[in-house]
């Protein structure tokens, strides 16, 4: 999501100012030395790179250094304050990175690069409102080139708010503005796996690999999913293949050969999903039946009533004349009293329905209907799965 590399680019765009003359005094000496104003923006500048390089290498004392310096020569220059943000940011002093950013924002508040890296990091502090608010207002800004990026960068900011259906619109957005660009039709394919939108997924992961002509571990092991969750058994084998042959160190192809690739990030996402989902679902309150002896009918039985669920009323001792309680205990009989017995599997970590017919040697097709499912559908740890028609089991 960073992207702060792109304001140096920016910065040095921003060289054209000419025209102002300033007087400083250099090595304490009273003569005066007279420099125009474009000259120490670009020493600023100079040191600005060389901050940022030394905090790369993880060289905070440096960097700091050089950034104070290239305050000391421009304490107006906009990206001197978004190097000390990024600085601040780095080094987990948020507070400060804040104030940075403000501090950038006041000097020029159409600033885009300023306003986009700003929203990256609010998002990195949890802080979605906000996030969104800065990185809209960097994409209305009508000079500004990077507006796929940015709404990249939103539906990204999205996704960790697990506002999957704002980030998908976001992606969308950025693909519109860039549709040959890798990396916002490859977070496209994963969300649409995510949410189980499987056709739509093969549809963008065929965009991506006509817009890159190439292959990475990431996108094969992607692509093995997607076709996979529909059933193309040939098509995820050949993926894999590629993988294996292609990439052969890669942690995908080392996980594919050791567990068939069960949980990638994809699917780390999609739980996220199924989470959010089900969080979001309104919870259903119980209703709660009371029996007393005086309602229990005394008639006797119909024959159509055999089958059904015999309910046995047992009143305990009664503590008080105010309080009674009774129990329901309800048992399933049949007319021969004999007890079916179907064959089921009980969903575990890292299962899906594609593993559970691979497993067991049975067509998807017939797991999901003896089960009233479809393949999009998300199966949860502790579900029970027939492996056998029930209905046939009940009969025989």
């Amino acid at each position: 999501m960073e992207k702060y590399n792109r304001f140096i680019l920016s910065c040095c765009l921003a060289m054209a100012v000419s025209g102002c003359v300033t007087q400083t005094y250099e090595n304490d000496n009273a003569t005066p030395v007279v420099q125009n104003e474009s000259s120490n923006n670009e020493i600023a500048m100079t040191r600005i790179s060389l901050g940022l390089g030394y905090l790369k290498m993880g060289n905070t004392t440096q960097a700091k250094l050089n950034l104070e310096k290239a305050k000391r020569y421009a304490p107006k220059l906009v990206q001197v304050h978004t190097a000390f943000a990024h600085y601040y940011d780095s080094v987990g002093e948020p507070e400060q990175a804040t104030a940075a950013y403000e501090q950038a924002l006041s000097l020029k508040s159409d600033d885009a690069d300023t306003l986009n890296n700003y929203g990256v990091f609010l998002c990195k502090q949890g802080k979605y409102a906000a996030a969104e608010k800065q990185i809209l207002k960097a994409i209305a800004v009508p000079s500004y080139l990077l507006v796929s990026q940015s709404y990249e960068n939103l539906a990204l900011c999205q996704l960790k708010a697990n506002h999957f259906d704002e980030a998908e619109l976001y992606l969308e957005k950025a693909i519109l503005h860039s549709p040959s660009d890798a990396s916002s039709l490859l977070n496209m394919v994963k969300l649409q796996y995510a949410k189980g939108a499987y056709k739509s997924a093969e549809n963008h992961l065929h965009r991506y690999e006509k817009a890159t002509r190439r292959f990475s571990p990431d996108s094969l092991a992607l692509a093995y999913k997607v076709f996979a969750q529909q059933n193309k058994l040939k098509m995820a084998k050949n993926y894999a293949a590629m993988l294996v042959k292609m990439f052969p160190h890669s942690y995908q192809a080392k996980q594919y050969l050791l567990n068939g690739l069960r949980e990638i990030e994809a699917d780390r996402i999609a739980k996220q999903y199924y989470l959010a989902k089900q969080n979001s679902k309104p919870k259903k309150q119980k209703r709660t039946l009371k029996l007393s002896p005086k309602t229990q009918s005394t008639a006797p039985k119909l024959e159509s009533q055999v089958n059904k669920p015999v309910v046995k009323m047992e009143k305990p001792e009664v503590k008080s004349a105010s309080q009674t309680v009774d129990k329901v205990i309800v048992e399933k009989t049949t007319q021969t009293d004999a007890k079916v017995s179907v064959p089921v599997h009980v969903v575990s970590k890292g299962d899906s329905l594609y593993s559970i017919s691979k497993k067991y040697n049975i067509h998807m097709k017939a797991i999901e209907r003896w089960n009233g499912i479809k393949r999009s559908d998300l199966i949860k740890i502790g579900d029970v799965i027939y492996l056998a028609n029930p209905k046939k089991v009940a009969k025989s």
